[in-house]
């Protein structure tokens, strides 16, 4: 009887210890996964919104520490003593060490970007006050994404193969953001080599000025052009001369087949201010480079830069105000002044027409000074850059083959894909009454036949311009249109492969192919305060399951519903059709972008 009371004693005990040992490993399991949780929450929040100026905020540094605070605890629970039996149980210890593996990559990832952060803040430091000074931080900056991406291909979370999902998933999420955080270094390291190229040159680029209060398609109109010089890290901009003034003999320049079908009645090739019909940038920065050298006093570019008032707005808040001609301009008051303002100032006539092309290129004169002058900081000059590349306000097209890849790998040349999805009003009216016209976007998608999917886009467009104004503005300055009236060609670029595609609310005059998308237009007119809606319905190609949208370049920006929700930036925003369309407003921070 005293045996078994004995062994009755020992597997109570053991019982208990068994007990509180799986209770200790579970807590120890549950710990490790909320603490890796928690630090990828951190992260998250590091990574929200990110631009070169706010990796350096103090923020981020202590988002990442206690991500890294978060991962280590992680660590320190899968590695726990009371959990070493459980590494030998065949099943059991492969998911404990994958965990840990994951739990390694990550806070290695972590570490890297602490590491490229940190030398990004001493860079930041460096003055940028002379050529060669900017020459040395722009082959910086590429070295440190070159180190990184070096550091960041050492991250390995293994394989997801004989794991449960939750694990298996957790797996496949860390290698799929590995690669594409080395794919987008790759492309910025390549964007980098090639600004040094340039800014090294000798480099003449043709910088045309685009005017948002005459809206081309993903742009202004090219209302004025000059060259601006590159060599040895510094910048000088030529004279700034009205495209009026520029119109070429019919026939002296081709542009390309998709151009030409498109708008046979414009002749593109001998007047820039007929470029920038097509969204797809290319199409019109490669005739303008061919078209530049028949120019008086014109020559041979090595590309184009595109860029309209609110990348000037953008500098501004890197340089500060400058001002011309007695009026100040800061980012508060420049699209006021450039879109509306000056043209009450000026009045109508030539003589004031003359006085306001002087305003708008002493303006961008002014401000390519404040650059040249230095002391502004790298990372806010990168944020700028990156912020207007990404609403089409600033485009870089490049002769040299290698170059123009580099723009395009970065999103910067403007160009469209096969899956590129874009709605533009092309103003009509010989007016600069866009900054007085609200457009609306509402994207609908739904099951098709097959695996093909139905699209709904709904335009709406709201006229504000006044009755009365300059003529210049509100016109009327087309025979038959009285003032405030508006007028302009819906065009709406649709992914490859797209068919069926029916357009209603227009009177319609374009059809066919614009690049590598399906084209299709008509025109409008909305008397002023009315509101009209372009209806456009179509089935998109077989195995289409997401689409690049592309954004309008508009002052005020095109609202966007997506969903039911709304966008606050106008960006370029890769939409997942197999998702809710609401997923595509996610990582949106605060607006930005107040309206005039």
């Amino acid at each position: 009887m005293a045996f078994l009371r004995r062994h009755r004693l020992v597997l109570t005990v053991a019982g208990t210890v068994a007990a509180l040992w799986i209770c200790a490993a579970a807590w120890l399991l549950r710990g490790a996964g909320n603490s890796l949780a928690d630090g990828r929450d951190e992260l998250d929040e590091a990574r929200r919104g990110a631009t070169p100026a706010s990796l350096l905020d103090p923020t981020t540094e202590s988002h990442l520490v206690d991500a890294r605070g978060d991962f280590a605890q992680a660590r320190k629970r899968l590695r726990s003593p009371v959990l070493m039996p459980l590494r030998v149980v065949p099943v059991v210890g492969r998911h404990l060490r994958s965990a840990d593996r994951v739990v390694s990559s990550i806070d290695k990832a972590t570490a890297v970007a602490q590491s490229g952060i940190d030398r990004l803040d001493r860079l930041s430091k460096e003055p940028m006050d002379s050529g060669p000074a900017r020459l040395e931080a722009i082959t910086e900056l590429g070295r440190l994404m070159a180190d990184t991406r070096v550091a960041m291909k050492e991250v390995d979370p293994g394989s997801p193969s004989a794991l449960i999902t939750p694990l298996a998933d957790a797996v496949t999420d860390v290698a799929r953001q590995r690669d594409d955080t080395l794919a987008t270094l790759e492309r910025a390291e390549r964007a980098t080599e090639a600004l040094r190229d340039v800014m090294a040159g000798p480099s003449p680029y043709l910088l045309l000025g685009a005017n948002n209060g005459e809206m081309r398609a993903g742009s202004g109109m090219f209302l004025s052009a000059a060259v601006v010089n590159f060599e040895g890290g510094t910048l000088r901009l030529g004279e700034v001369r009205p495209t009026q003034e520029l119109i070429l003999p019919a026939g002296t320049v081709a542009v390309g087949e998709d151009l030409r079908r498109n708008w046979p009645w414009l002749d593109p090739g001998r007047d820039f201010r007929n470029l920038g019909l097509t969204a797809d940038f290319p199409q019109s920065a490669e005739p303008a480079t061919a078209m530049w050298p028949h120019v008086p006093d014109g020559g041979p570019v090595a590309g184009v830069i595109a860029v309209d008032i609110d990348a000037l707005r953008a500098l501004l808040g890197v340089v500060g105000p400058v001002e011309v001609d007695g009026v100040t301009y800061d980012v508060d008051s420049v699209r006021g002044e450039l879109l509306r303002n000056q043209y009450g100032r000026f009045g109508d006539g030539h003589d004031a027409r003359d006085r306001r092309r002087d305003a708008l290129g002493t303006v961008a004169r002014a401000v390519f000074e404040r650059i040249e002058s230095g002391g502004w900081k790298l990372d806010e000059m990168a944020t700028a850059l990156t912020t207007a590349v990404q609403g089409r306000h600033l485009m870089v097209w490049s002769v040299e083959p290698s170059h123009a890849e580099a723009w395009a790998g970065v999103g910067a040349d403007g160009h469209l894909t096969d899956r590129s999805l874009s709605v533009a009003l092309v103003n009509r009216g010989a007016n600069k009454a866009d900054s007085f016209v609200d457009t609306t976007l509402t994207v609908e998608v739904e099951p098709g036949t097959g695996d093909r999917q139905t699209i709904t886009l709904t335009y709406e467009i709201s006229n504000t311009t006044p009755p009365d104004g300059p003529t210049y503005v509100v016109g009327p300055n087309i025979e038959g249109m009285v003032a405030g009236e508006y007028r302009g060609i819906v065009v709406v670029n649709l992914p490859a492969g797209t068919t069926d595609v029916e357009i209603e609310g227009v009177r319609p005059t374009l059809s066919g192919l614009d690049g590598p998308t399906v084209v299709v237009g008509g025109e409008v007119t909305v008397a002023s305060g009315g509101t009209t809606k372009v209806v456009v319905t179509a089935h998109l190609g077989r195995g289409v399951e997401e689409v690049t949208l592309e954004p309008s370049a508009r002052i005020p920006r095109t609202r966007l519903v997506l969903g039911g929700r709304e966008p606050t930036v106008d960006r370029r925003r890769t939409i997942d059709l197999t998702a809710p369309l609401a997923a595509g407003v996610a990582g949106d921070g605060p607006d930005a972008e107040p309206q005039e």
